[in-house]
């Protein structure tokens, strides 16, 4: 520590700390969140049950189609023979919109109604997937999850002796590559910990 006596009279102290040249940091993204869903619905054709508690009908793309509610499955029938008339035969696959509700939300493309939980899960809706994506249903699932429940965030390298960014990752929670990612900063920058920053 060092201290010197300014014209003012005041004292200025100088202190030196040794800190690591790369440190992780960990961003959680809104924005990034909200472009996961958006890009759902563009991509999708979804129907959602109207004014649910949950806001689901947020990812509502408008169709102009009801289901008749004798049963889950006669209604992904229905669906699917309103997609195929409407957007073309073979261009979306329609499922049933499940979610699991206790805490968070957790997604789910079924053929049948969504019974994860008899009492906090249940069909909110249809979604017709678009099959030009060609995407493992239960990640996809996972993503559209993170991305409503607030779980995407922007991980980061920080050089201290440069001031900047030298790697990211912009990452849902369930995503594989992360801990990949991560092994490659441990080996490549020595960074094992991550601070959360808000």
């Amino acid at each position: 520590m060092t201290k010197t006596l300014l014209e003012n009279g005041n004292v200025q102290v100088t202190t030196v700390k040794e800190i690591s040249r790369y440190e992780g940091i960990c961003n959680y993204s809104q924005a990034e969140c909200e472009l996961i869903a958006e890009d759902f619905k563009n991509l999708n054709k979804v129907w959602t049950m109207k004014h649910n508690r949950e806001g689901f009908d947020s990812l509502d793309t408008g169709e102009d189609w009801e289901p008749e509610g004798n049963s889950v499955c006669e209604d992904i029938e229905s669906f699917q023979k309103y997609l195929d008339e409407t957007y073309g035969k073979d261009k979306y696959e329609a499922y049933a919109l499940g979610a699991y509700i206790h805490s968070a939300v957790s997604f789910a493309f079924n053929k049948g109604e969504d019974t994860r939980c008899r009492w906090d899960s249940g069909t909110i809706g249809f979604v017709g997937i678009n099959k030009e994506l060609h995407v493992d249903l239960n990640t996809y699932a996972s993503n559209l999850s993170d991305a409503w429940n607030g779980y995407v965030y922007i991980m980061e390298v920080w050089d201290n002796l440069e001031d900047e960014v030298v790697d990211e990752i912009i990452s849902t929670e369930s995503c594989k590559a992360i801990n990949e990612w991560k092994d490659r900063m441990k080996e490549q920058y020595g960074v094992t910990e991550y601070k959360e920053q808000y």
